[in-house]
């Protein structure tokens, strides 16, 4: 293929989660409700010399062999029937990194169509989740986006209805970030199932906004709020910031993301420039569809 692809990798934020008990391998059972939104990373694929494949980010702390986008690349390149031409994947960051965003998953799940169509391999929608799901457990939503139920390590989907149009106001605090694993060590095991999703769930299917504003202003939606709060004072403040201005926090997957929704533009953006002023890094951005 001698031209570009320049595909987009949203963030995901979840509007709840819930993790269920620890598996014998080491992983969790979780639900998780899975909102896809504007905030997004860009990759661009363009022709390499020779064979292979060439990988570049504009952030230098996640180039290397780590990167999911690499993985990705090495993944399909290992399985190909012959030698397959030159690409130079190049990524351009936007995503906060290690925040509960799922930027590198959306990344890998970017990375994955992005090559299939550039090296032509025609791998269907069922492969790709395949693969995907080896990288990453958050992989198999990224390919399909959306609003989402995610059961098992995340890897199980079932579509819910498409979330009304929200504004959604995101911060992270500045200089912390946590590895999902060291979150996970830090759950006590009485938090597991807690709290139920069945109302958000249920709110959702009916387009019950009433509902969603219950949800979120109840102030409990992922069971691993109790683990990451302890782990850094910063984040408490973050949390606080977010219900001085009005808002309904709740956090994003590990963390330490928090966001909120609104559907008042004017309430989004004055939230966004006083989250900036106290110092957080904080995003102004929209639920979409798949």
């Amino acid at each position: 293929m001698s031209a570009a692809i320049i595909i987009k990798a949203p963030a995901k934020i979840n509007l709840g989660l819930t993790v269920l008990k620890r598996r014998p391998d080491g992983y969790h059972d979780l639900s998780s409700v899975m909102q896809q939104v504007s905030l997004a990373d860009t990759i661009r694929l363009e022709p390499g010399p020779g064979s292979g494949f060439l990988f570049f980010c504009t952030d230098p702390a996640l180039r290397g062999k780590k990167n999911l986008v690499y993985q990705a690349a090495a993944l399909l390149s290992a399985r190909a029937p012959a030698e397959l031409p030159g690409v130079k994947l190049s990524l351009y960051k936007q995503i906060p990194a290690a925040a509960g965003l799922g930027g590198g998953s959306s990344d890998a799940a970017a990375a994955l169509k992005g090559l299939n169509r550039f090296w032509k391999l025609g791998l269907g929608e069922k492969e790709l989740m395949k693969l995907g799901a080896l990288l990453g457990s958050d992989i198999p939503y990224c390919l399909q986006g959306g609003t989402m139920l995610a059961g098992g390590r995340g890897e199980k989907l079932t579509a819910l209805p498409a979330l009304p149009f929200y504004w959604v106001v995101l911060a992270v605090p500045a200089g912390v970030a946590f590895s999902t694993k060291d979150v996970y060590g830090a759950l006590d095991p009485v938090q597991f199932s807690r709290p139920s999703l069945a109302p958000l769930v249920k709110a959702i299917r009916e387009h019950d906004t009433a509902g969603l504003h219950e949800w979120f202003s109840g102030g409990q939606t992922n069971t691993l709020e109790g683990a990451v709060l302890p782990l850094s004072p910063s984040l408490q403040q973050l949390k606080n910031k977010f219900l001085h201005l009005g808002l309904s926090p709740a956090l994003s997957g590990s963390g330490p993301a928090y966001f909120a929704l609104t559907g008042d533009l004017r309430i989004a953006r004055a939230a966004v420039a006083a989250l900036r002023e106290a110092g957080a890094r904080a995003y102004l951005c929209w639920t979409g569809p798949a």
